[in-house]
């Protein structure tokens, strides 16, 4: 079975559960810049992680018909001139830049017009959009799709993954409008080709929408290449910059946040939204009262007594909390922090709504983990949570060790 087919079966097995909310942190709320698991290693002065030694059944590594490509990327946006410079660096071989930023659809329609989403002004639903060079790009996804992809980007249309395409219920002649412009959906391929964006674009056409943040590198040695190889070249491009680099296929996502959930998965898990930002700080959101009144609940759960999250994650946060309880740990968990937040990843008004926006990121202990610091969460906790398939921010680009986020459905109850 294909890596898609699982993360649909996956997916499918958690969408039955329904609802939470979490009031906001204490203190300090969780940064959300998210990163891939593994450990940290310093090379030179950009803090890199090798590829993960293990990957999650609900979403395994990068499709295996795609070609190998190197990942390199920084929290927020790649500096102004990296891209050219990756380009002129011999030993990285061929190179794309993907850039991508948050854009807000305000309606959709299908191929003959008829209307398919518009939420009720000012709510808009957030997109996940992304814009590359479509020769550069034709590099870094498999032959088959080669042609598709590059003639629908280089037509001034957008490319959409497959789950894109079913969450927005829409097929090709179809058109999103943002607010910053309207696009015709040309092509719909698998997830993996479109970057597990909600919409790829070229670069003229993206710069007409406004995403124009440089988020990731793709590279493809023309020769062997090794970890640290690859980390002290990204180190010399970068200088005093933490990095996170991926081997080929290291990744569940071969993207920004390639450890964690892009935005087209957390929606078919936890719900899409309308939201808007907030006037006064753009990097928080009005939240649709629909959305919120579907998903989001406050429940008594052991440990930590009253929290706000999505109903989604009541059934892996309560388990990972009865099994800290029974074995002997409750008394290392001493602060609740915050579930629920409607705001952004890292508080950009660029970047897409973080995990917590979902309700679907808890916070523990915020006052002996702060966002950027050290963790002290104690491991054992940290195995517990994983096992039911959260994934901790202490392994995060900067350490973040108070936050737990959805990472995979659960599957049946360790024993």
């Amino acid at each position: 079975m294909g890596s898609r087919a699982r993360r649909r079966r996956a997916f499918a097995a958690i969408v039955g559960i329904l609802l939470v909310l979490g009031l906001l942190s204490l203190l300090r709320v969780s940064g959300d810049d998210p990163t891939e698991r593994g450990q940290r290693a310093a090379v030179a002065t950009v803090r890199t992680t090798p590829s993960p030694s293990t990957t999650t059944p609900a979403a395994a590594s990068a499709d295996e018909r795609m070609p190998p490509a190197w990942l390199a990327w920084v929290s927020g946006s790649l500096p102004p001139g990296f891209a050219a410079r990756a380009a002129a660096t011999p030993a990285l071989g061929t190179t794309v830049v993907v850039a991508g930023d948050t854009r807000w659809m305000q309606s959709s329609h299908g191929a003959d017009g008829h209307l398919i989403d518009r939420p009720t002004a000012p709510f808009e639903i957030p997109i996940d959009a992304f814009a590359v060079d479509p020769q550069a790009y034709a590099s870094f996804i498999p032959a088959e799709d080669r042609d598709t992809v590059t003639t629908a980007l280089g037509d001034g249309t957008a490319v959409l993954g497959e789950s894109s395409a079913a969450l927005r219920r829409i097929d090709v002649g179809g058109t999103i409008e943002l607010a910053t412009g309207t696009v015709t959906v040309g092509a719909i391929v698998p997830d993996e080709v479109a970057g597990w964006s909600e919409m790829l674009v070229s670069r003229t056409e993206g710069a007409s929408l406004g995403i124009v943040d440089d988020r990731y590198l793709l590279s493809m040695p023309a020769g062997p290449m090794t970890q640290a190889t690859f980390a002290a070249v990204i180190a010399r491009l970068l200088p005093d910059t933490d990095v996170r680099t991926v081997a080929p296929g290291g990744a569940s996502y071969m993207r920004i946040a390639s450890g964690v959930n892009p935005p087209v998965v957390m929606k078919q898990v936890f719900g899409e939204f309308a939201a808007y930002p907030q006037s006064q700080d753009p990097a928080f959101l009005n939240m649709s009262p629909a959305w919120y009144d579907a998903h989001i609940r406050t429940r008594t759960v052991p440990l930590l007594g009253q929290v706000t999250c999505n109903e989604a994650l009541f059934r892996p946060l309560i388990g990972a909390l009865r099994e800290v309880e029974a074995t002997g740990l409750g008394r290392e968990i001493h602060t609740y922090s915050g579930c629920y937040a409607a705001r952004t990843v890292a508080r950009s008004a660029t970047a897409p709504p973080s995990q917590h926006a979902y309700g679907a990121a808890i916070d523990i202990n915020a006052p002996e983990n702060p966002y950027g610091a050290t963790p002290t969460m104690d491991p054992r906790i940290v195995k517990i949570f994983e096992r039911w398939g959260f994934v901790w921010g202490g392994d995060f680009l900067t350490p973040d060790g108070m936050h737990f986020e959805y990472g995979e459905p659960p599957g049946q109850p360790p024993p």
